[in-house]
């Protein structure tokens, strides 16, 4: 299997702020790559240095096995978070428009594009202006410009931002027949976990302008390797009753986030009586205990210390 991307120790830095340190990273030919992290991780910076928007300060870059040049990265197709396409034209026109930029033209460009439309569920739009079209929409035909030239490299910056979650499924299919038929390598940044987990053969983990961990989701998950309890209760002053959850024996960690607190500990079930008993003598009335093996979201916060939407973590007394 050959490399598609090779970034060795890549480091940019704006005024005032470190984006990407010592950045390393490849993708590999028929790879699907999730690049994973909350806002501001990198991500984007990345793939900005990547398609030659950015240069970066210092490290390696090969891209299908060379130096990065204007012909390599026309093999690269990138559907930004941010809709790349025009509101005023229909979406046949702007097929049409981003196949003309790589001299695909006439009944060749016409014919993709009904393809592209017809796939992404679009066909009877093609004829209607992008201003019309809903968010779900905007984003498939987002996707579809990148694909007009028939990339090697797929590259999707947060596709599914701002849908609700059955567009979000719905998005989540087409991305995959696509990818299944042409071929292609993906590359997919995101910081929702189970979007990950539906696309991607391999994933990376980045956080604070590193790749803190990459693996298949089977092999980081190991990674945690314990229980996981989900306790979320009312009122929820989850630090006050940190001093009695660290002197039960076993727990390995604490998380407080946004949806409760995340505590990790070898077999929990003995444990999940002791845990009650504290919230009840704390007064707090639970609403939600949950007990599940490690999700790449507990796999992310064990690595990282926070959620991929902020938390903070508490490590039990020593």
């Amino acid at each position: 299997m050959g490399m598609l991307v090779e970034a060795e120790g890549i480091t940019k830095s704006y005024p005032r702020k470190v984006t990407l340190y010592n950045f390393s990273l490849t993708i590999k030919e028929g790879e699907i790559l999730g690049l994973l992290g909350p806002n501001g991780a990198g991500k984007s910076t990345f793939i900005r240095i990547l398609t030659g928007l950015e240069k970066p300060d210092a490290g390696r870059l090969q891209i299908f096995g060379k130096q990065p040049d204007a012909a390599s990265r026309r093999l690269i197709g990138v559907a930004p978070q941010d809709n790349a396409i025009y509101p005023l034209l229909t979406c046949m026109e702007n097929l049409l428009y981003f196949g003309s930029l790589y001299s695909i033209t006439g009944e060749k460009a016409r014919r993709r594009a009904d393809r592209l439309l017809n796939e992404l569920g679009l066909a009877d739009k093609k004829n209607i202006s992008v201003a019309y079209l809903s968010g779900g929409m905007k984003r498939r035909l987002n996707l579809a410009c990148a694909l007009m030239h028939e990339p090697k490299l797929i590259i999707l910056d947060e596709p599914t931002a701002g849908l609700d979650p059955s567009t979000r499924i719905g998005m989540w299919k087409m991305v995959a027949a696509i990818v299944k038929e042409t071929g292609a390598s993906l590359l997919l940044t995101t910081h929702y976990m189970e979007e990950a987990e539906a696309l991607c053969n391999h994933i990376a983990f980045v956080n604070a302008g590193q790749v803190v961990a990459e693996g298949t989701p089977d092999a980081l998950k190991k990674l945690a390797g314990k229980e996981i309890a989900r306790v979320r209760s009312i009122p929820g002053d989850y630090a006050r009753l940190q001093p009695s959850l660290q002197k039960i024996k076993g727990i390995d960690s604490m998380t407080i986030t946004e949806h409760g607190i995340v505590i990790e500990a070898d077999d929990m079930p003995p444990k999940i009586n002791q845990i009650t008993a504290i919230f009840k003598r704390g007064s707090e009335n639970i609403v939600e205990f949950a007990v599940s093996k490690p999700s790449l979201e507990d796999v992310f916060l064990k690595l990282t210390g926070a959620q991929l939407k902020g938390g903070v973590k508490i490590e039990p007394a020593k």
